[in-house]
């Protein structure tokens, strides 16, 4: 695993990601969704360290189009994307819904940032890359899942 700056970097494959959060994000107001209130200060405090790592540390992973992995990397983090995008539309456009009000719909949005994600990580060739990621989706769902529990038994 190596780390360089360099200008074609997979910090341009992260933008349209943290532009979506950016500009979508405060449409979601379903406390089931967005609360920090029941968690844990430490798990809160690994989520967001973790979530820092894995939206600068692509600036240090070299965008590369000349490997197999490559290939099926881009395919892999334009796929994911579409995905990761496509899972807020219901809670955004018809947040009643039977899919909104599921687990599966609410934690959709927590998991599906894997796949653009690995899609990076087969990209750069980096690994530990992609483990990162994947600590911090698991970190990221545990977090949707505390939501989850609590506001059922509330």
């Amino acid at each position: 695993m190596s780390f360089e700056l360099h200008w074609w970097n997979g910090l341009w494959l992260i933008l349209p990601l943290m532009g979506w959060n950016l500009l979508f994000g405060p449409r979601i107001t379903d406390e089931r969704v967005t609360s920090d209130a029941h968690l844990p200060k430490w798990l809160l405090a690994v989520e967001n360290g973790l979530r820092v790592v894995v939206f600068v540390l692509p600036l240090l992973i070299p965008v590369k189009f000349d490997e197999p992995s490559s290939k099926v990397g881009l395919a892999v983090y334009i796929l994911g994307t579409l995905i990761y995008f496509a899972s807020w539309i219901p809670l955004m456009l018809a947040p009643h819904s039977v899919w909104s009000n599921s687990p599966a719909g609410l934690l959709a949005p927590r998991i599906t940032p894997f796949l653009p994600f690995l899609g990076l990580a087969l990209i750069g060739s980096s690994w530990g890359y992609g483990l990162l990621a994947a600590v911090l989706i698991l970190v990221h769902t545990w977090h949707g899942v505390q939501n989850l529990r609590i506001n059922r038994t509330a």
